[in-house]
């Protein structure tokens, strides 16, 4: 999935996917700007600087390169013609379009592993929610479909869910890169990944929870939704 950004130069594209290499390996803390200045062999030691601000900005910058074609895909998925919009419905649509992005690419495949730094990163997550608004609209489906859970144990499940996401990619990343997986397994790693997290958000409340929830009632899916295929 090569792909070019008309807004930036030649150099600062250089800069950016310099940048999404040393995040995803040292993580985005860990990274001073004049490496990234380096390894896209820019003679100015303040060309990062220059071009993005700060480190926040090139962050913002990698972010911007990869998030609007990834969420325009899964637009497409979210607009398909189904009979239900269950709980696989918008896994599937967060899902594949992360298992797009490993497919072979010129500049090699960081994203997911650069995703995964961004998730420890104290940053402006508000951003990353701007420029995606198909997945903004994938967490609030599954919001809705999961309507019955408590809130507080709903929001930790999603939020739970997206990290796991981005843990299981990426780690497939990090293994394509060393030899240890083909391309060949993504996409079974892939459905197998919407099959146990249709799963788990779907598990129905321990009694254990619910006591930490400080409620004595009993809580279930509705009767005609045990693995959450309808409203």
């Amino acid at each position: 999935m090569n792909r070019t950004v008309e807004t930036t130069s030649t150099g600062e594209t250089a800069l950016i996917l310099a940048a999404e290499r040393l995040f995803a390996e040292g993580g985005i803390e860990g990274v001073a700007l004049r490496h990234i200045n380096q390894a896209a062999n820019h003679k100015n030691i303040s060309a990062a600087h220059y071009h993005f601000g700060s480190r926040e900005g090139l962050v913002q910058a990698v972010l911007a390169y990869r998030l609007p074609e990834l969420d325009r895909r899964r637009g497409e998925l979210l607009r398909r013609n189904v009979e239900a919009k269950d709980v696989r419905f918008y896994l599937e649509a967060f899902i594949a379009p992360l298992a797009e992005e490993l497919a072979p690419r010129e500049e090699g495949n960081y994203y997911l592993r650069f995703i995964q730094q961004y998730e420890k990163y104290q940053g402006d997550y508000e951003f990353a929610r701007r420029i995606s608004p198909w997945g903004v609209e994938i967490y609030a489906g599954l919001e809705k479909l999961l309507y019955y859970i408590p809130e507080e144990v709903r929001r930790l499940r999603i939020g739970h869910l997206i990290n796991m996401i981005h843990s299981v990619l990426g780690t497939a990343e990090g293994r394509l890169e060393k030899g240890e997986l083909s391309h060949g397994d993504i996409p079974l790693i892939a459905v197998n990944a919407v099959d146990m997290f249709a799963a788990g958000l779907s598990a129905p409340l321990s009694a254990e929870t619910i006591r930490q929830l400080g409620s004595d009632r009993e809580l279930d899916a509705p009767d005609n939704s045990s693995s959450l295929m309808r409203r």
